[in-house]
This record gives C-alpha cells, structure tokens and sequence, in this order.
C-alpha cells in the first residue's frame, strides 16, 4: 500500500481511471434510486414542491400548504437547481430520476473534487486520491442521500471545494481572485444551507493568514454580497409563531418548547450536548460500517487521531477551524446531528488517510536500515482496504436488496411497509376528494406533489424533545387541544394516517392522529383503508 504515495501511473491512465469510476459511481445512484417514490423523507418533498413552484413561476413559495406561504426557512440555491431539472420532464411522478438524477450528478462532482482536495494535500498522490475520493463517494453517510432531493450534499460539495482552495498554504502569494473564488463558493454554501457558518469563519480565518486585513475585507464583502439579500428577503416574510402548525415550515425551532418556555434549551443544554455526542459517535462508526468489523474501530479512530495531529502540525488552520466550529455546532444543534455530519466527512477520511501515512513513514524510518523488513509500513494502509471492502458489501446490498412489502430508508434500512399502500391512498384521493380539499397528514408534500391537494403536518414541531436525553426521550408533538382548532379554523377536509416508521416522533404523532379521530368523535368517519390496514383517511366534518 506504500505505492499510494508514489505516481506510477502513466498520465493518460490516471485520467481514464478516475472518469470511469466518477461515471459508475453516478450510474450506480440513478440504477439505485427509488423511482416511484418521493417525499417519505418530508424535506425532500419540500424541496421538490418549492422547485415546481418556481418552475411554474409561482415564487419561491411552498405552494403545498394552504395559503401557499414564502419558503423563509431554507436558502434558496437547491431548490432553484433542482428547478432546471423540473423543467427537462415536468410531469410528476414521472420525472422523479429526472430529479434525483441532480444529486447523482452532484455525487460525481464531490468525486473529482474530492481528488483534487486530497492532490492538493498531497502531491503526486495519485492512487491514493483515487481510492480517497471512493472512500468519500461510497460510505453510507454520503450515498445515502443521492436518493433524496435534498441539499445535504450540494452543500457537502460546496464546503469541500471551499476546502481544497484552503489546502494550499496561506502566504503572501495567494492571490485576491483566489480568495474571491473561496467567498463566493462560501456564499453559495450560505445559500445552500445556513449551516455554513463554520466554512465562514474557517474562510475568515485563510483569507487572514493569506493576506491579513485586506483578505479578510474580500472575503467577508462577497460573502455578505451574497447573503444579504436572500438574508433581508427571509427576515420580512411572514412567520409563523413556533406552536403553528406553519410554525416548522416557517423557521427553525432552537429549543423545541411550547409558548411561554423559551428557556427551556437552557435547561436541557448539556442533555442536549451529551447526547448529540453519543450520536456523532454512532455517526462515525456508520461513516466507516464499523459494526460489520469491531475489531477495526480501535485502529481507524487511532489513526484518525493521528492524523488530525499531524494536520494541525501542517498548520492546516482552515480545515481544523472548520471541523472544531462545525463539531461544536452539531453539539449545540438541537437534533440528531447525524445527517448534518456530511461535510466533516471529506475531513474525518482525509485525518485517516494522514495518519496512516504517517505511521508508514514512521516505520520507514526506524527500518530504513533493513530493507526487508519496510514491508512492515505499508500494513498501515489495511485499514482502508478493508474499508474498501466494507463499502463494497454495503452499496451491494444497497443497490440489490429490493421488496416489494419493505420501504428503503436512510443507509439502506428498511422499514415495515411497502409502497403500495401510499399509491391506493393517493388513488383514492385523487378519485374521491374535491380538487380544493385540504388534507392533514405527516407527509403533507407528498401528498400534494401525487394528488395535487393541498395539505399541512397537524402535529406541532418541537425537536428538542425528539432525541433527548439520550436512550429516554419523550417527543412532544402538541396535544389535541392545541391541534384540532388550528385543524377547525384551516378547514381541514381529511386526516390521513400513514405508517412513520424511522421518524422518531413516529409514535407520538401517531397517538396525537389517534386522538384527533377521537376527539373529531362522529364527525370523523372513516372512509378508506389500505389493503395492508396500515393507511386510513377519514373525512373531518366541518363545525365544532
């Protein structure tokens, strides 16, 4: 595994290689996608909806929701790319791969910028780059989400090309034009996703090193140049308060407590910390599949840790910056930090990679002297072929593993319902429903994008309570008498019980649907159920 650091690769070769596997790598998420359905995610339905509405020259407006409101909680970029892709096919659901087709590309653009990043760090490192960028491109945490239309990993390429243009040493000779490309890749993260305030300050930090004041002065104008306006745009639309059923579309919900609780974060701040930590944890174990080999673990965290030391002694300030800010943010964030771990990712691989260059060096250097034995270095390099192979087994069953009675989720789990029960329901919607019926249901966006009925979530949107203290959390969705006559004065026509395997406010948002049906008494009758019982509509009379 020594080879990985040296170029023996005729020129044309390394070239070949790195399309070939970039293309497979695209190909393979587009065969893998699910092409029937969209929207189990919630947010991915969101997207695509706000996308079709622009498409449609609507504005950036979630036309899924009654009174169609402005989109003030997400940046815009994403869903305005994914708007070029709504216009290539617009009938839904046909164009699903057409959409999903936008992060498949994104993938292969994360590939050869992962190649690039880590030429960068380490020059004429061409095989190993290749095998990094695989590393990348095929752990869980990144594939995953090919089959989501959502930002995560635009967001994840924005922040790795941020950090490649970061990887060259900051000096006196980096030029201004350099540093106007890292604001304005900055920017766009910005306007991809708000958690990109780590890239800012890691940014920040480069551009002073680079060229002091003057830096700094560049970068933070573009970078203000770019956000202001969406910034000022967002802050004079309307919003919803936090115990809204609009409230979770409208803003993000910093503490998760009812009206009146504002210091309720406060108070559960170091659960809160705690626990995100525990998930990082798992996190990282799920990055390199380490359940499926236990024994890897001890070597792969050693020698992460290693090459986070050796990075700081590189004096890679920026690319430290950015994961110390961005693992203090994910601590603090009141949600499972899992899915927002992404761009640590190209971070976390490239301190492996560092640390086991380093213990080979190390031991070519105390066996310098006994050329027989240097073969000794190279087994520092086992761990990522058993990655390698680990990802392998994984996108395999991944990409193979199909039933019909299961629904595919997050890292290739599955969960205990299939898709034909969401298919009858939206058939009998379609069917029986008035085109300007307004329905309550968890997947409010999906079911607008397959009915063309507006909806709205009738469950309150409170995250701290979702995941905290760890191993004993308590969701809390709202109670019947905060939901129903919000339900009453929006005129909700229908309430649709779908199953909510994987979310973990599923069973509370079930029990709260329960007793609505209760609470609505005669005047919830039931008038459809799937063919599997596991999907029912009843029509909400109207009065109280």
């Amino acid at each position: 595994m020594g080879r990985f650091s040296a170029n023996h690769d005729p020129s044309r070769r390394s070239t070949i290689f790195p399309v070939i596997i970039g293309l497979l790598l695209g190909g393979a998420a587009i065969w893998g996608a699910n092409k029937q359905a969209l929207g189990l995610f919630h947010d991915d339905a969101i997207y695509a909806v706000v996308a079709k509405s622009v498409y449609q020259g609507d504005g950036y407006r979630i036309i899924s929701l009654p009174t169609a409101p402005l989109q003030t909680k997400y940046p815009f970029l994403y869903s305005y790319l994914l708007s070029w892709f709504w216009a290539l096919s617009p009938s839904f659901p046909d164009n699903i791969v057409v959409l999903k087709t936008f992060n498949a590309v994104v993938l292969m653009a994360i590939f050869f910028t992962s190649l690039v990043f880590y030429r960068r760090c380490f020059s004429g490192a061409k095989l190993a780059g290749l095998v990094f960028a695989v590393v990348v491109c095929t752990n869980p945490l990144v594939f995953t989400f090919t089959d989501y239309v959502i930002s995560d990993l635009l967001f994840v390429l924005l922040a790795l090309g941020a950090l490649t243009i970061c990887s060259a040493s900051p000096n006196a000779s980096v030029s201004m034009p350099r540093l106007s490309l890292l604001a304005a890749l900055t920017g766009l993260a910005c306007l991809t996703r708000l958690a990109a305030v780590p890239l800012v300050l890691a940014g920040g930090l480069y551009s002073f090193m680079s060229r002091g004041w003057r830096g700094v002065a560049l970068f933070s104008g573009i970078v203000l140049i770019s956000i202001t306006p969406w910034l000022l745009w967002a802050a004079h639309g309307p919003h919803a308060a936090v115990d809204s059923l609009f409230g979770y579309y409208a803003a993000y919900n910093f503490t998760g407590a009812r009206a009146g609780e504002s210091e309720a974060w406060l108070h559960h701040y170091w659960t809160i910390a705690s626990s995100n930590a525990v998930y990082l944890g798992g996190s990282f174990e799920m990055l390199y599949l380490l359940p499926l080999l236990p024994g890897l673990g001890f070597f792969v965290v050693g020698l992460t840790l290693i090459g986070a030391l050796v990075s700081l002694r590189r004096d890679d300030l920026a690319a430290w910056c950015f994961f110390l800010s961005s693992l203090a943010l994910l601590l603090l964030w009141p949600f499972h930090p899992g899915r927002y771990a992404l761009p640590l990712v190209p971070v976390l691989v490239l301190f492996l990679f560092r640390g086991m260059k380093s213990v080979e060096h190390w031991f070519e250097g105390r066996l310098k002297e006994s050329p027989s034995l240097r073969w000794v270095g190279r087994v520092a390099w086992c761990p990522v072929m058993l990655i390698l192979i680990l990802n392998s087994v994984w996108l395999s069953s991944y990409l193979l593993d199909h039933d019909d009675q299961t629904t595919r989720g997050l890292f290739g789990s599955h969960v205990p319902y299939g898709w034909r029960g969401f298919e009858e329901s939206f058939a009998w919607i379609r069917q029986h429903a008035p085109s300007d019926a307004l329905l309550a249901t968890a997947y409010d966006p999906m079911y607008y994008l397959y009915t063309g009925r507006q909806a709205i979530r009738p469950a309150l949107h409170r995250p701290a309570t979702y995941f905290y203290p760890y191993g004993q959390p308590h969701p809390d969705v709202g109670l019947v008498n905060e939901v129903k006559p919000q339900l009453q004065n929006l005129k909700v026509n229908y309430l649709i019980i779908d199953p909510l395997d994987g979310y973990a406010e599923g069973q509370a948002t079930l029990r709260l649907f329960n007793d609505l049906v209760q609470a609505y008494g005669d005047k919830a009758k039931n008038v459809f159920t799937s063919a599997d019982g596991k999907h029912k509509i009843y029509a909400l009379a109207q009065g109280r």
